[in-house]
């Protein structure tokens, strides 16, 4: 098999066009890869912004449950209640202040 100059350059240019698909496919590979990189950074930032999101909504539920007890019916009712006879404690006392003032300026209460 002789080697013509026809040949040589179909050798020439079979080797030419493997090196630029090996440039081209090198040069896709790269960039592939920092798409990648690029990806999993967005994925990590993504994955951090979601665990605090997990993390405020752990906390609101929390406090969703706190003030659910405090805003029970019966708990409500219970408070009621006690504020009630707050009231009519603090109505008695101003009576009784209000009597021992009457004594002490000189109105005496009838004693028959």
């Amino acid at each position: 098999m002789e080697l013509d100059a026809r040949m040589l350059f179909q050798i020439v240019a079979v080797i030419a066009s493997l090196s630029g698909a090996w440039a081209l496919v090198k040069s896709q590979v790269r960039t592939l890869k920092e798409n990648q990189d690029n990806i999993l950074q967005k994925l990590s930032e993504y994955g951090h912004d979601l665990d605090g999101m997990s993390n405020s909504i752990v906390v609101l539920q929390n406090q969703i449950k706190v003030l659910s007890g405090i805003l029970s019916p019966d708990n409500l009712a219970k408070i009621n209640e006690r504020r009630g006879i707050l009231e009519a404690k603090v109505v008695m006392i101003m009576n009784d202040i209000s009597k021992i003032y009457d004594m002490h300026n000189g109105r005496h209460p009838p004693t028959e």
